[in-house]
């Protein structure tokens, strides 16, 4: 978890910024923001102090943070596609329910509100065996690129999602 510094409490101007990015970062993986004064609201209440609206802004073009449709149509802020490795922390794997496959496709169940999280989990770097990924509100469903193979692309995902291979 990143350490909260107060910049009143006299933090060094950079250990502030820098503590300020990775939250921010944070909170854009776990949650699903609609407007600029969300995230604001959140980092105050997480103790960085008065944050302005222009901060906000600012802090979401650094981060290349886009604004997209969710799956119930309302523009929510996100992460742009990194091309560094992404890392799947423990609370991630601790969203999922289960794993499981027909012939057809993998299902991912979730917590609820979860599902579109995981979703951008698989698909943030792409895998020659997955075709891709359709998710709701607490289910994911995973498409094979060959329905042949999909034991081995169930293994994938579990792999992507930190999850044991069983």
């Amino acid at each position: 978890m990143t350490r909260r510094i107060d910049r009143s409490l006299g933090a060094d101007e950079a250990e502030y910024d820098s503590s300020l990015i990775a939250e921010c970062k944070r909170l854009l993986q776990l949650q699903s923001f609609t407007t600029q004064d969300e995230i604001r609201r959140q980092l105050t209440a997480l103790g960085f102090g008065r944050i302005s609206q222009s901060t906000i802004s600012r802090l979401l073009l650094r981060l290349d943070v886009v604004k997209v449709p969710n799956a119930y149509g309302r523009k929510v802020y996100c992460l742009a596609v990194e091309n560094e490795t992404l890392q799947v922390d423990s609370t991630i794997s601790s969203q999922i329910e289960f794993i499981t496959h027909n012939q057809l496709f993998i299902v991912v169940r979730t917590h609820p509100g979860s599902a579109q999280l995981i979703a951008r989990i698989i698909d943030v770097q792409p895998h020659e065996e997955i075709l891709g990924t359709i998710s709701g509100n607490d289910t994911v469903m995973v498409a094979p690129r060959d329905i042949n193979h999909i034991d081995e692309c169930e293994i994938i995902v579990k792999a992507k999602l930190g999850l044991p291979s069983d």
